[in-house]
């Protein structure tokens, strides 16, 4: 890898966001367990966990608007700020707030992910453009291996309102360190001149001009990031609800959410073998692995094979994310690229926000084995659209 043709500005935001996601990450995968006991319904679960992306789906379109015209630095500032909130609300541990909760968290996410996408790919060189992606996940890839393991030996002791805390603590010190070391530098408009660019209905029609002027290029990519994303968020909450009926306590949940993270370290290497043979290549190669990796989940009975399998399944899973967004930034041009980051988000999240709710309602109606031969059948479709020549 050529690290030191990484952007310092990548290094940067690659360190503010382990901060960033370490406390977030010590109790965010327990959470759809931390619902099922305010909340009966695994359904209501699903659909909970899905909020957040319906809140980016429907901020996307401006936030990339936002992006192209006020600039990166000042959108992923504010997203900082309200996702600082989260944590907070839910401490008070009303059922009602859980959902204003979760809404928020998508806020931050849409101007914190579109802003760091593009923020990320304009500052690279296109023959490194993979590794500068991986490189930019790395620090959420370490915090997300690392916090499972504490937030569940935390959580045995001494519950749920110490990590909401720990979570609201370490947030608050990325948000100082990301006002120092990459600062909130407006692009050619204000934030108030942009935010009345959103209202005007011209704004709009541009954009989808611009889509359509590009659609040729991006309705392979988008096709598969959509689908991608349906499985990305299906582990949210089948993962979780699979362990708790194993009887697995929050410890060995721990162990295992830890674990099976540790391949998003590795996602710098599967950006190099993007990069070498090809992203489509890549896409097919782990694609098919991943296919009867999700099936076996749906026959096993036992903890220990139930972490393998879901280690193994988000190792390919993990791969194929660096090669997707090379693909979408291979497909458009510099001029447009923030406003297209704003469409390719909102395939993501209405892929995030199907994946959760898919889980949910296949586990209410058969059972939560049967969900994982579904997102198996997800995956497949996946595989053709990459193999069809668009």
């Amino acid at each position: 890898m050529e690290f030191d043709r990484i952007p310092r500005i990548t290094k940067y935001l690659s360190v503010i966001m382990f901060f960033a996601w370490i406390g977030r990450s010590t109790v965010w995968n327990f959470l759809p367990v931390f619902f099922e006991n305010n909340i009966s319904s695994v359904f209501l679960v699903g659909v909970l966990t899905s909020v957040p992306a319906v809140a980016t789906i429907i901020l996307d379109i401006p936030t990339g608007n936002l992006v192209q015209r006020s600039g990166e630095k000042l959108v992923i500032f504010m997203g900082f700020i309200a996702a600082f909130f989260p944590p907070i609300l839910f401490y008070t541990g009303l059922v009602p707030l859980f959902f204003l909760d979760k809404f928020l968290e998508g806020i931050g996410k849409a101007f914190i992910w579109n802003g760091g996408w593009s923020l990320t790919l304009k500052s690279s060189d296109s023959d490194v453009e993979s590794e500068t992606i991986s490189v930019f996940l790395l620090g959420i890839n370490l915090s997300i291996f690392i916090g499972p393991i504490i937030g569940g030996l935390l959580l045995s002791e001494y519950g749920f309102n110490l990590l909401f805390g720990l979570w609201a603590g370490t947030w608050l010190i990325s948000i100082f360190m990301y006002y120092l070391y990459i600062g909130t530098e407006r692009g050619d408009e204000s934030l108030r001149e942009a935010l009345q660019d959103l209202e005007r209905r011209k704004t709009y029609l541009d954009h989808w001009q611009h889509l359509k002027e590009n659609w040729v290029n991006l309705r392979q990519i988008f096709s598969i990031t959509f689908l991608y994303s349906i499985i990305f968020s299906f582990y949210w909450l089948a993962i979780p609800l699979m362990l708790e009926e194993m009887n697995a306590n929050y410890v060995e949940m721990g162990l295992i959410f830890g674990v099976a993270a540790l391949p998003k370290i590795f996602q710098v290497m599967f950006g190099d073998m993007a990069d070498k043979i090809g992203e489509l290549k890549t896409i097919r190669i782990l694609s098919i692995l991943l296919i009867p990796t999700l099936f076996a989940m749906s026959l096993t009975e036992s903890l220990v094979v139930t972490g393998a399998l879901f280690f193994t399944a988000r190792l390919f899973s993990e791969g194929i994310s660096p090669a997707i967004h090379s693909k979408f930034d291979a497909a458009i041009p510099d001029d447009v690229e923030g406003e297209m980051t704003g469409f390719n988000e909102l395939a993501k999240h209405s892929g995030q926000a199907i994946g959760p709710v898919f889980a949910g309602t296949i586990a209410s109606i058969w059972s939560l084995n049967a969900s994982f031969v579904a997102a198996s059948g997800v995956v497949g479709v996946m595989l053709v659209i990459s193999l069809i020549d668009f």
